[in-house]
């Protein structure tokens, strides 16, 4: 089944082939710009998502819609900006949130596992990217990257963020 992000991408390919057969190479140009920046917001924002839906989803599994409440309201709503180093190259921040312990287990597991470190490091730069996106001059933000580098950092990003949400519930 494919993800949101891959739905929404092969809609604009669609629309960019439509305007290929046009003949209209400076309008795919365009949307091919547009598109990028706009693609990176909405991997993040999917990304977002599916952690703070993790957390939620531990915040239930206390059986107390107080206890649910009160971590939604302080630790989870507008608080994902917060949880992790978008500069940095790990996602200590965030795994301290749970404990030492927890976060010393997720650090050992990952470095048996390149691919959660690429991963990682991945999610961070997009993370950092769809920040100052959102915070600096969307308008005049230039993406550099090309929309399949795009494709494959949110692959990569995705298996962390997949792996992080379980994990979130596996201690």
């Amino acid at each position: 089944m494919k993800t949101i992000i891959e739905v929404i991408v092969a809609r604009h390919d669609k629309v960019r082939e439509s305007l290929n057969n046009q003949g209209e190479v400076s309008l795919v140009s365009d949307i091919d710009d547009e598109f990028r920046k706009v693609l990176v917001l909405s991997i993040g924002s999917f990304f977002e998502s599916q952690i703070t839906d993790a957390m939620s989803s531990l915040a239930h599994s206390f059986q107390s819609d107080r206890i649910a409440s009160l971590i939604k309201v302080k630790a989870i709503s507008r608080q994902y900006h917060s949880y992790f180093d978008w500069d940095g190259k790990n996602p200590n921040k965030f795994l301290s949130l749970f404990g030492n312990t927890f976060r010393d287990k997720v650090t050992v597991e990952m470095k048996e596992n390149p691919q959660l470190i690429d991963g990682c490091q991945t999610f961070l730069k997009l993370g950092q990217k769809r920040n100052i996106l959102v915070h600096e001059n969307f308008a005049n933000a230039p993406i550099d990257w090309t929309l399949e580098e795009i494709m494959q950092m949110y692959r990569s990003a995705f298996d962390f963020v997949n792996y992080l949400s379980k994990r979130i519930h596996t201690d």
